[in-house]
């Protein structure tokens, strides 16, 4: 009885998993999301301001510690 017990319970499981792995995959949207957040914030002004902003801090915190610029 008892084994039959954790055989259900395995089988019960094992679809939950192939469930909740599709639900992941599915949520990624695949391995080149990457590209799809480029192309949504493409031409953004506010998200531009905000890299000349921060490449202004970077900037000033170089000279602040005598650092060059970056190493390429």
């Amino acid at each position: 009885m008892a084994s039959q017990q954790f055989t259900d319970r395995v089988t019960r499981l094992e679809a939950e998993l192939i469930e909740l792995q599709a639900e992941v995959h599915a949520s990624r949207g695949g391995v080149k999301n990457w590209r799809r957040a480029v192309q949504k914030y493409a031409g953004d002004e506010d998200l531009l301001n905000v890299f000349r902003e921060a490449e202004q801090l970077r900037e000033a915190d170089r000279k602040r510690t005598g650092q060059s610029g970056p190493q390429e």
